[in-house]
C-alpha cells in the first residue's frame, strides 16, 4: 500500500514535522527514517551519550528514550483515530516521562532495540489499514489531525531531534 503525504488542512500544529518528513510513500518514509537515526546513533561515544549540550537539558540516552515514548504515544492516537474514536486525549508531559525513564541507566542497544521494536509495530500499524482509515480525523492536541498526517509527524519528529543532535550535540564532537 502507497501512503502519500498528507495535504496541509490535515496537520495543522504539527506543521513543523509533518513538512520535515520527506514527500514520499509513508512506509519507506519510515524504514529510511530509522535507518538513518541508526546510523546517526552508530558514531555516538560513550562521552556524546552523556553530553549536555547545556544545563536542564536531556543527555543523547534521553532523547532517544524521549523518541521512543513519542512514538508510542502517536501510535496509541492513531489507532484511536483510526478506529473513529473522538476523545480529547489528555497530553503527557514529556520532560517528566524522560526523567523517570532512567534513560542514563540504560545501555545503549537495549534503547536500540526498543526503538526497533516501537518502529516494526508502527510500520505494522500502517501497512495493517485499510486505506480509509488514513484520512480519518480526530483531536490531538488542539488540533484536529488526520491519522496519515500523524505518521508523517512520526517521521519528521524523529528528523527534528536528529537536526537538533547534530547542531547541539556532536559539532565538533564527533570526528
Amino acid at each position: 500500500m502507497h501512503i502519500a503525504p498528507p495535504p496541509p488542512a490535515d496537520y495543522g500544529f504539527y506543521s513543523g514535522y509533518v513538512n520535515k518528513a520527506p514527500n514520499t510513500d509513508l512506509l519507506t518514509a519510515l524504514h529510511e527514517n530509522l535507518a538513518e537515526l541508526n546510523k546517526l546513533v552508530s558514531s555516538f561515544s560513550d562521552e556524546d551519550l552523556l553530553y549536555r549540550y547545556e544545563t536542564g537539558k536531556w543527555n543523547l540516552k534521553e532523547v532517544l528514550v524521549h523518541l521512543i515514548d513519542a512514538e508510542r504515544n502517536y501510535c496509541y492516537r492513531i489507532m484511536r483515530i483510526s478506529r473513529n474514536d473522538q476523545a480529547q486525549l489528555p497530553m503527557f508531559d514529556i520532560h517528566a516521562f524522560v526523567m523517570n525513564s532512567h534513560a542514563t541507566e540504560r545501555d545503549l542497544n537495549s534503547i536500540m532495540d526498543e526503538m526497533q521494536i516501537i518502529r516494526a509495530a508502527t510500520i505494522a500499524q500502517f501497512a495493517g489499514m485499510h486505506p480509509s482509515m488514513l484520512d480519518r480525523t480526530g483531536p490531538a492536541r488542539e488540533v484536529i489531525i488526520s491519522v496519515r498526517a500523524l505518521g508523517f509527524a512520526i517521521v519528521g519528529h524523529v528528523m527534528h531531534h536528529m537536526d537538533i543532535i547534530k547542531h547541539k550535540y556532536l559539532t565538533g564532537r564527533v570526528k
